[in-house]
């Protein structure tokens, strides 16, 4: 691994539970006229199967001790910026110019877009958990996911992101045991890759205080998440995803205040779109920090209180390439919301001719609804749509359900 460099004071970035800072400097003068390829570049990486069972040479605070300088550094390496953060007990979410960034005591959610370098910031990744965080050397994270949906224009990628292949041998390069899946068909708009790796055991050293996710053996790991990617959005829904602001080419252009929580334009257009759009009210109890771009475009970010649950919604809505994702690991619990309501909600905002939907559960988590309540839906479950697809498969621990859906003509 890569030793990092520390450019900052290490002190810890976990504030209030209403903490909130945003970047004027890339919010105002962020220009989005050659944004063209919506569909992410999604990383998640488990160091520990919750907040409360972190290896004992990390602090209490894991991930989250890490000062936002550092992580912006990794960020430059990714080719993208920090618009804003929401600061939580539980989590801090970041709003990046190129989709978001969740950080956990536990784990790292990155979904970048465009032509971003996702996987050029993984070794920053691994080393800032091992030199800052305390996570143990040599020792594999507990749990990794990669995924993306087929691209739009993979010709106009970077490596190493212009094949499915290269994407697959650097992770392979730092992470032992990893799975490499291709899911859906192969002719279809809505194929998906996955790639998992999880924890093949304890260095030597180690063992005699460290031990493995004692109580995943006993049923007690819970995790869900849904996500639904969906292209050829209504043009009538669509607008609402564009702005008529003029990007200026300095902060100083407009005079911005000094203020850290004052918002700009960008923030201000964000909020109006998303009451505009409903997704105030879809998990009631979230604080949502969103971002409308200029000339289009859209990204936001919500989390709930007390919890580790969030939602992330991001939309590039021109008409020959148009794209929306919505992704959540906010259990019916917490919104009272069944996973095909919410399905059903979102696909309504955006209207699109094709979407896929991907749910990952844990094998037993209470209130189980991945096989029982998506996996057996009818075609024709959700109106004015008929399912062209569904794959089920077991990974580990986890059940993954996929599918996917086309607009009824």
């Amino acid at each position: 691994m890569v030793s990092t460099t520390l450019d900052a004071p290490l002190e810890s970035v976990v504030k209030s539970h209403n903490s909130y800072s945003v970047n004027h400097e890339t919010s105002l003068t962020l220009d989005s006229t050659n944004a063209f390829e919506g569909p992410e570049k999604l990383l998640e990486v488990w160091f520990a199967p919750d907040p409360v069972n972190l290896p004992p040479s990390m602090s209490p605070t894991g991930m989250k001790i890490v000062p936002r300088k550092i992580w912006e550094s990794m960020l430059d390496l990714v080719h993208c910026k920090v618009l804003s953060v929401i600061g939580t007990d539980e989590m801090d979410a970041y709003l990046l110019s190129e989709s978001s960034m969740f950080i956990f005591p536990h784990k790292i959610i990155l979904k970048t877009c465009g032509t971003t370098t996702l996987l050029n910031g993984l070794s920053r990744l691994l080393s800032i958990a091992q030199d800052l965080c305390g996570y143990p050397s040599g020792l594999q994270p507990w749990h990794v996911f990669y995924s993306r949906k087929n691209f739009m224009f993979p010709d106009r990628q970077l490596h190493p992101h212009r094949s499915w292949k290269d994407e697959v041998c650097i992770l392979d390069s730092h992470f032992n045991n990893g799975s490499a899946y291709m899911v859906g068909r192969m002719n279809s708009d809505h194929h998906w890759y996955l790639y998992t790796a999880k924890q093949d055991g304890v260095p030597m050293g180690l063992k005699d205080n460290f031990t493995v996710s004692p109580y995943v053996a006993e049923g007690r790991f819970e995790d869900q998440t849904l996500e639904i990617l969906m292209t050829g959005l209504d043009e009538k829904k669509a607008v609402k995803f564009y702005s008529d602001r003029e990007v200026p080419e300095t902060v100083s252009d407009v005079g911005s205040s000094s203020s850290s929580e004052e918002l700009d334009p960008g923030h201000v257009g964000g909020a109006e779109v998303t009451a505009k759009c409903g997704f105030d009210k879809l998990f009631p109890f979230s604080r949502i920090d969103s971002f409308s771009f200029s000339p289009c475009g859209y990204s936001a970010n919500g989390v709930t209180e007390k919890t580790h649950n969030y939602f992330t919604v991001h939309v590039t809505p021109e008409p020959d390439f148009s794209y929306a994702s919505f992704e959540s690991n906010v259990p019916t619990s917490v919104s009272g919301r069944q996973p095909l309501e919410v399905v059903s909600y979102v696909v309504n905002i955006f209207e699109p001719a094709h979407f896929s939907v991907t749910m990952f559960e844990t094998r037993g988590t209470t209130n189980s609804f991945a096989k029982a309540r998506l996996a057996d839906l009818p075609p024709s479950e959700i109106p004015g749509y008929t399912r062209s697809d569904r794959i089920v498969y077991e990974l580990d621990e986890y059940d993954l359900v996929f599918l996917a859906f086309e607009k009824n003509k």
